[in-house]
């Protein structure tokens, strides 16, 4: 306020009105004016000057609140209007007002974070006028304003009941919303584009819900640091904060659930990814459902972070890279990366390395090989069976399939195959990452999704120990093989890719060539624990990609899991054979960095088993982001 002595003279104008009001109205009355301004200004056409009254609602609402009566309220606003104006808008103290709000407002249609779009003007350059006299430029002023209440799922209040509105040009017919504008005049390809570069406050994850940015980090910081899943984010939101009073017609839940946490997750995700590229996010206006609706941009964001499109793809530092003295005198540079894979699991099409996305959830096949889902489930030797399964059967008319179908409903009825499942899955939660070993999933060479599978040894008791498995059939949804993690020796992730049917050489040389595009990208020294494999496919093919780097395998596999026998492994992949890789007779890096990296990863595979591989290699590729830049950080 311009200063205590304009508000006192200001009283000395008004002899009734100081008479009518005490101070503490007074104080209350200038706190709510200045926390409701930006929805008072909605009453002008200009926000330079205020409204010579107030809107219905809010007078009201100054009046419950402040048990002064209505011409109280009018002589008040008529003083003090032109110095609340002054002041910038202020929310109010919320262990103050709060309960205020809950009780005087909200009956009233007023919430205690409306919210609303971030212009009054047309920004379509079609719609600009120009004045006749100063020639200055400025948009067409939006009309039609239409509010409807929602929920914001806030960082510090919890649930609020809020009121939203959206205004439209009269002109382009274009929307604006609180995030957003929407061009109507595009039809069935009308876009969400989002106004800006910079990320907002408050994100709208649908029509009426919406969530702060900050919470939106709170969830992915547990994520990060917890693995806590999307339905336990809910609940320890839920837990946090009780349920707010509301209005006895309200009819939109404020309890947070799974759903709405994983909304919040991805698109706040991306409006960072394109808040950090400096371009605004578009999304389908018209789509089924907002899980729909993200999945475009979804799979255009996994394509970018393909190869080098990780954040810290450049990363470098004094664990993972050594100067060391060339031949020549001049100083030249090691870097020293991991790669190892780990079994997440997530679901994928039946047929073997196919990476196209399933048509739904519960698909057991894409659209190109949804052919397949009509033949019988059972293979031998890896081979399909050709034959068409019966009417309301997974398996044709062969006897032995047919048992093979028994086996698996009789299986899946025991109780004590649950706890097989759990086993064998290996997902129990994790409580701390540091010091742990990673262990593979007992399926990792099947390609997971073993609860589904059912073999026909398993049928004969005189099963030959050698364990030679002929027949089988998979009743449920396959999943991929595994996460293929590039990790530098310092342990920041600089790469990531998804191996859908196995994690051959073949797919790990073009996972590396994918990762470093050119020769001259390649690190010094690839750690792998199968290198002595990689090398002799890469000289019966003569490739030559990778001739200048050292393969080594990594020590503990070296030491544990290759035979002395092998000459070629101990001549061409022994660590020991690169003295730039030692200092003072110790490593100089640390060669287990993948598999430490593994333990921390999978923590998130009960959590994405069940996600559509869009969503899960979004996730994955984002999570690899924030831990990287933790670890960035903490060094």
């Amino acid at each position: 306020m311009s200063s205590l002595l304009a508000v006192l003279a200001v009283f000395s104008d008004y002899q009734d009105l100081a008479s009518r009001l005490s101070v503490a109205q007074v104080e209350m009355f200038i706190a709510l004016a200045r926390h409701l301004k930006p929805r008072i200004a909605l009453q002008v056409s200009t926000p330079d000057a205020p409204p010579p009254t107030l809107p219905r609602a809010i007078h009201d609402f100054l009046s419950s609140a402040t048990g002064a009566d209505d011409l109280s309220i009018k002589l008040c606003w008529e003083a003090l209007k032109v110095h609340i104006w002054e002041l910038d808008a202020c929310e109010a103290n919320p262990a103050l007002y709060r309960g205020i709000f809950e009780e005087h407002a909200y009956p009233l249609g007023i919430g205690f974070r409306d919210l609303m779009p971030p212009t009054r003007v047309c920004l379509e350059p079609a719609c600009q006028l120009i004045d006749p006299l100063t020639h200055g430029v400025s948009g067409r002023l939006l009309q039609k304003e239409y509010i409807h209440p929602g929920v914001l799922f806030s960082h510090d209040l919890g649930p609020l009941p809020v009121w939203t509105s959206s205004w439209w040009c009269s002109n382009c017919t274009t929307r604006y919303y609180h995030n957003y504008s929407v061009d109507n005049r595009l039809g069935p390809d009308t876009q969400r584009v989002y106004y800006n570069t910079q990320l907002p406050a408050v994100i709208q994850i649908s029509d009426h819900f919406f969530v702060t940015a900050q919470l939106c980090e709170w969830i992915a910081n547990q994520m990060v640091c917890a693995w806590v899943s999307g339905s336990n984010n809910a609940r320890i939101y839920n837990q946090m904060f009780p349920p707010p009073a509301l209005p006895s017609d309200w009819k939109w839940s404020t309890e947070l659930t799974c759903e709405q946490v994983w909304d919040a997750f991805f698109l706040h995700a991306l409006l960072l990814h394109h808040e950090r590229h400096a371009n605004p996010l578009q999304l389908p206006e018209h789509a089924a459902s907002h899980d729909e609706r993200l999945s475009t941009a979804l799979a255009a964001r996994n394509s970018t972070m393909v190869g080098p499109g990780q954040q810290d793809w450049a990363h470098a530092c004094n664990l993972c890279c050594k100067i060391v003295q060339q031949a020549d005198g001049n100083p030249g540079i090691i870097r020293s990366f991991v790669t190892d894979g780990i079994t997440m699991g997530h679901p994928a099409c039946g047929q073997h390395n196919c990476q196209n996305p399933l048509p739904s959830g519960r698909a057991r096949f894409c659209t190109v090989h949804q052919h397949l889902d009509r033949l019988c489930c059972a293979r031998t030797n890896g081979s399909p069976c050709p034959h068409p399964r019966t009417h309301g059967s997974r398996t044709c008319d062969i006897e032995e399939h047919k048992k093979l179908e028994t086996r698996y409903t009789d299986r899946g009825r025991a109780m004590f195959q649950l706890k097989q499942r759990l086993t064998k899955l290996n997902i129990s939660q994790m409580y701390s990452s540091i010091g742990q070993s990673r262990r593979r999933n007992a399926n990792e060479g099947h390609g997971g999704d073993s609860d589904d599978d059912v073999d026909g040894d398993d049928l004969c008791p005189s099963k030959p120990e050698t364990g030679n498995r002929t027949l089988r059939a998979r009743f449920g949804r396959s999943r991929t093989h595994n996460e293929e993690l590039c990790v530098g020796s310092c342990g920041v992730i600089i790469g990531r890719a998804t191996m859908f049917g196995s994690e051959a050489p073949s797919s790990v040389i073009q996972f590396w060539k994918t990762l470093f595009p050119t020769k001259k990208s390649l690190p010094s020294c690839m750690w792998h624990d199968n290198n002595c494999t990689i090398l002799r496919m890469l000289e019966r093919a003569e490739d030559t990609y990778f001739k200048h780097i050292a393969l080594p395998v990594d020590v503990f596999h070296f030491k544990c899991k290759h035979k002395e026998s092998d000459l070629f492994c101990s001549m061409n992949c022994n660590p020991m054979q690169w003295a730039d890789l030692q200092v003072d007779g110790k490593w100089a890096f640390n060669s287990s960095a993948a598999e430490q990296a593994n333990v921390w990863m999978g923590g998130f595979r009960a959590i994405v088993r069940e996600m559509r591989p869009d969503r899960a290699i979004f996730l994955g590729k984002f999570l690899v982001m924030y831990f990287s830049v933790d670890l960035v950080w903490i060094m």
